[in-house]
């Protein structure tokens, strides 16, 4: 079985995707959520610190081999731009493709003038993207996806590597992710934790076993942050979506309550993270013309 293709793509496939919390309780105010994460993404992602982040993760794939100026790339998920603008400064020309309207309209401001013409913008659902309409079909050196939620199946990884010629780097968790603050709340809302892998196992099992080239790093990231108590209750209905702990009305209110009884009108200091896989497909071999061939049966 553990050598078994068609195992793995089912049980990747028929995974749970989500608790029974997350199921019963959506919050109502998803919109504004949403807008509030994306602001804050994009505010994060290009400070210093965002920005180091990235140059790590391009600086590990430069340390495979690759070198991106002249190279293009498919950026799949690209949201605000975070990789998408310093691979257009390093030389390559980029396909962002990125469902998000507001996430777009940030990467749009960003972009510096000189870059633009190297940046072309595709405001679409990758995972409802024709490949064949498209003319994707190895258009692209490179294609790349950073914690991209369409890369949730075996079927949009295949996409993503059908898109490239030379390259595909993919990053996912590669287990639970971490956050104390959500873990003491565990305890208040009667919740047991339970384990959970990340797709990082499924997506380097299946490479594996189709006969790909790769390789593959898992990260442990954590950051600390201190938060005022007003602003921690009002992220609470999100977090507690995220996190998939109960969010109904009781249940939120015992989390508020016991915000406000343990933290007083303090800041709240909490970590949060977890760990990641990243992996990087070789689809090219240097002095090599063919590197695989792919049974369709």
């Amino acid at each position: 079985m553990l050598f078994d293709l068609s195992v793995w793509e089912e049980a990747w496939k028929n995974r749970p995707r989500s608790s029974k919390y997350k199921k019963k309780s959506v919050p109502s105010n998803i919109e504004e959520a949403f807008e509030r994460w994306a602001r804050d993404y994009h505010a994060q992602s290009f400070t210093e610190e965002g920005k180091q982040r990235s140059e790590r993760i391009m600086g590990w794939i430069e340390n495979q081999g690759v070198e991106f100026a002249g190279l293009s790339i498919l950026d799949i998920g690209a949201a605000s731009g975070i990789f998408t603008i310093p691979f257009a400064e390093k030389g390559a020309s980029v396909t962002a493709v990125e469902p998000s309207e507001l996430l777009v309209s940030l990467m749009k401001e960003t972009i510096p003038p000189a870059l633009e013409s190297k940046i072309e913008i595709v405001n679409e659902r990758y995972e409802e993207i024709s490949i064949k309409d498209k003319g994707w079909e190895k258009k692209y050196d490179f294609a790349f996806a950073s914690m991209c939620p369409a890369m949730s199946d075996w079927e949009t990884i295949e996409q993503a590597i059908n898109c490239a010629r030379k390259y595909v780097y993919i990053s996912t968790m590669a287990g639970q992710k971490e956050h104390t603050l959500m873990n003491e709340l565990k305890d208040v809302l009667g919740v047991t934790s339970s384990h959970k892998a990340g797709d990082m196992g499924y997506i380097q099992q299946l490479l594996y076993l189709q006969g790909y080239s790769y390789t593959m790093i898992i990260t442990r990231e954590v950051n600390s942050f201190e938060v005022p108590v007003e602003e921690i209750i009002e992220k609470l209905p999100e977090w507690l979506n995220t996190y998939e702990l109960p969010s109904d009305e009781d249940s939120l209110r015992l989390a508020e309550d016991y915000i406000s009884d343990t933290y007083k009108d303090s800041t709240v200091t909490f970590s949060r993270g977890g760990r990641f896989g990243k992996i990087l497909i070789q689809l090219e071999q240097p002095n090599m013309k063919t590197v695989r061939t792919k049974d369709k049966r």
